[in-house]
């Protein structure tokens, strides 16, 4: 009696998974699948490193090279270490949020949009304050302030259009890439005024 119970939330799971036949088969083609757990970790890798470097060129792109002494070698090398803290940190809370993110795809259209949003609003608080660390630990309150606009725009961008693409709860690589670059670029974009 346990197995067939067993067997029948199997199949309510596997029929949940899926709103038709039609999706299921695409899901089953797909060349390179890609869990939502993992996609949005590496979503949360990119927004973690190409955003803060365009910040931190756009605050200090001018004031790191010195006609006289050249490039602040201290300065640069902080900054680096705060954006690999920011990278690291944007992998794992996009890892960690990926539930919450999944969740919000289920959701009414509108109800979606803010969800992500909400996502993106805890991703941002989290992964700035990491970031800042190395700046003595003042700059994570900086670091949270300058990450949340950036976080919020950025899931509120993905989600919707990885809803679109996931099958399953599977995106192919090959949408995945295309569809992560894009969206960190354009917000990069965005803060360097380009």
């Amino acid at each position: 009696m346990n197995w067939l119970l067993r067997e029948n939330e199997l199949a309510e799971i596997h029929k949940r998974s899926f709103r038709d036949a039609r999706e299921e088969e695409e899901m089953l083609l797909m060349r390179r699948p890609v869990a939502a757990r993992e996609a949005y970790a590496d979503f949360g890798l990119l927004l973690g490193t190409l955003p803060p470097a365009a910040i931190f060129l756009k605050l200090f792109g001018g004031a790191m090279v010195d006609t006289r002494f050249g490039i602040h070698v201290g300065a640069f090398f902080l900054l680096l270490l705060m954006n690999v803290f920011c990278a690291v940190a944007g992998r794992y809370f996009g890892s960690r949020l990926s539930r919450l993110a999944s969740a919000a795809e289920d959701l009414w259209w509108p109800a979606m949009i803010l969800g992500a949003a909400g996502v993106g609003f805890m991703w941002g608080v989290a992964t700035g304050a990491v970031g800042g660390l190395p700046a003595y630990g003042f700059g994570s309150i900086f670091g949270a302030l300058f990450a949340v606009p950036v976080g919020v725009l950025a899931f509120a961008l993905f989600v919707p259009l990885h809803r679109l693409l996931a099958r399953g709860g599977m995106i192919d690589a090959r949408h995945l890439w295309p569809l992560a670059c894009g969206v960190v670029t354009f917000i990069s974009a965005l803060i360097l005024n380009l």
